[in-house]
């Protein structure tokens, strides 16, 4: 059986995921962090299923939107344990399918989950939503983030930069942080880095948003994302390393 076939045998069965994965954004001028959060499907058959391998199949599915929910009242169950550990990070994230936003269905559930847990202050929470709803219809969008941004959740866009992104689109959206595609973050092993990597930056900078490259492992990597203006970046793509069985 394919992986691909694996993976939707398990999200379909409805196991739910018990364990965080934690990548911490560090920044270039700043003390402060930010933590992205994944959760790792745990299975007697499978193994470990990490975030890369069971988004693409969740994502469409309405397990996947359990998923979500079930991240979400996790990580606020634990966000006051977390932020006393961690003093110094402003706010944890977690990824949101962009099916979740019509209808109002995303705004509804956190509503409902900071009502659950009104000791966490809804700024610590980002939500982190796939690019993908840059192809949806962006008024509707639109009006569906700025009813998140008002129950006083920080918003995030991850997977901006692929060589198709129509990222004059964001402009439409009030948003706290960009999260890079592999595409972008990749440009920046090229000689034209500025070049591409720099004008996306300066794009999202005058845009008011803080631009971030998942994946960096290299410190010359880092350094060419410094001088490209970016303001921070993850040592490990999102959502852990991918595995197969053999």
């Amino acid at each position: 059986m394919k992986l691909s076939e694996k993976v939707k045998e398990v999200i379909d069965s409805g196991i739910q995921p018990i364990v965080f994965h934690f990548e911490p954004v560090k920044f270039f001028s700043s003390a402060s962090c930010i933590v992205r959060t994944f959760l790792i499907i745990n299975s007697l058959d499978l193994g470990t299923l990490t975030y890369r391998q069971y988004r693409f199949v969740a994502r469409r599915t309405k397990q996947g939107d359990r998923l979500v929910e079930r991240h979400l009242h996790k990580l606020l169950r634990a966000m006051p344990t977390l932020l006393e550990e961690n003093p110094k990070v402003d706010c944890f994230t977690l990824p949101i399918y962009a099916r979740l936003l019509r209808d109002g269905v995303l705004a509804k559930m956190v509503m409902e989950a900071l009502a659950l847990f009104p000791e966490v202050p809804p700024a610590r929470l980002c939500l982190e939503l796939s690019a993908d709803i840059l192809y949806e219809d962006m008024e509707d969008a639109t009006k569906r983030i700025a009813e998140l941004r008002d129950l006083g959740v920080k918003v995030a866009i991850c997977e901006v930069g692929d060589e198709y992104c129509p990222v004059f689109r964001l402009a439409n959206v009030a948003f706290d942080y960009a999260f890079l595609d592999t595409y972008a973050t990749e440009s920046l092993a090229r000689d034209d880095a500025e070049r591409v990597a720099g004008s996306l930056v300066g794009y999202l900078h005058y845009l008011n948003v803080k631009v971030i490259a998942p994946g960096l492992d290299t410190e010359e990597l880092r350094k060419t994302a410094e001088a490209c203006g970016l303001d921070g970046y993850t040592e490990e793509p999102a959502g852990g390393e991918v595995t197969t069985d053999e």
